[in-house]
């Protein structure tokens, strides 16, 4: 069945049910500045872009994200369900460590950085490897009661162009 489409103000070629996991069906939240869920940024249609929305724990079950090998060959990327186009998901990761640093909640931090590890889980990128090196490092200082702030002090990361910052 085909879904119906309509233009979105962005250029996106979006489900009428806009924010539905095209997965699952279930409405996406945008907590936390959308964490939980991955847009297929792909250019379709006459320079539409696809947007299609998945939450990343429905991709990572359905093995449509993270590092995944056989024929689907994933290597810490997303494959769109609709379209069949790759989104690197390092990016994606970065904005899940950068997120929890305004996070006050011990849980809901720990849930973000898992869904990082996840993602970045058997890569064979040097980015996606330092990353989750981070994320690890940092997630294991909070499980031994290091402060939120502490936790998160001198750990650098990796920014959407491969290079190295420190987190303030």
């Amino acid at each position: 069945m085909q879904p119906l489409l309509s233009d979105s103000p962005f250029g996106a070629i979006t489900c009428k049910a806009d924010f539905c996991c095209i997965l699952c069906r279930k409405l996406i939240t945008s907590d936390y500045d959308g964490y939980s869920y991955i847009r297929c940024e792909a250019t379709v249609v006459d320079g539409h872009i696809c947007g299609h929305v998945s939450h990343l724990e429905c991709a990572l079950r359905a093995y449509m994200a993270g590092t995944v090998g056989g024929s689907i060959n994933l290597d810490a990327e997303y494959l769109c369900r609709y379209c069949d186009s790759r989104t690197d998901l390092v990016p994606h990761a970065l904005k899940l460590l950068n997120i929890c640093t305004s996070v006050a909640s011990y849980a809901d931090i720990e849930k973000i950085l898992n869904v990082g590890i996840c993602i970045l889980r058997g890569s064979q990128k040097s980015s996606a490897k330092e990353l989750l090196h981070r994320i690890e490092s940092i997630n294991a200082k909070l499980m031994k009661g290091v402060s939120i702030q502490d936790a998160f002090k001198k750990e650098s990361c990796v920014d959407s162009s491969g290079n190295f910052s420190a987190l303030s």
